[in-house]
């Protein structure tokens, strides 16, 4: 192919992308810092090794704590209502495997550890 007429084409395609670029406007990403302390929050009250084993057919405020901190972290999408059924577990076990953990989606000592302090929280798109 003809380099001055690569030339001729793409420097000034690359100077008109540039700078309509530059006059995009520019917004900082706002920090959820309040937001993620707050949903990790509602599982840091249970100590890993005290803390309630779940598993398909639990309920109750544990299951919900739990699905929305999966929620928080793009894990899990469905109602958060306490109660503990495939969903939940699919997303359990997907954190699961996310953090290094056998996923077996259910929640015991080590997913509550893994639940209160995400060494790498994975966004999915559902």
């Amino acid at each position: 192919m003809n380099t001055r007429f690569m030339r001729s084409i793409i420097l000034p395609l690359g100077l008109t992308s540039a700078l309509f670029l530059g006059m995009l406007p520019f917004t900082p990403a706002k920090a959820q810092t309040s937001n993620n302390a707050q949903i990790t929050g509602r599982v840091s009250k249970y100590s890993p090794m005290k803390a309630p084993f779940l598993k398909p057919g639990s309920r109750g405020q544990p299951v919900r704590d739990v699905q929305a901190v999966l929620r928080s972290l793009g894990f899990y999408n469905g109602a958060i209502d306490g109660i503990y059924g495939p969903r939940t577990a699919t997303a359990v076990a997907t954190f699961q495997r996310s953090q290094r953990i056998v996923g077996d989606g259910r929640v015991g000592a080590l997913t509550w550890q893994a639940l209160r302090t995400p060494v790498r929280s994975v966004r999915r798109r559902f």
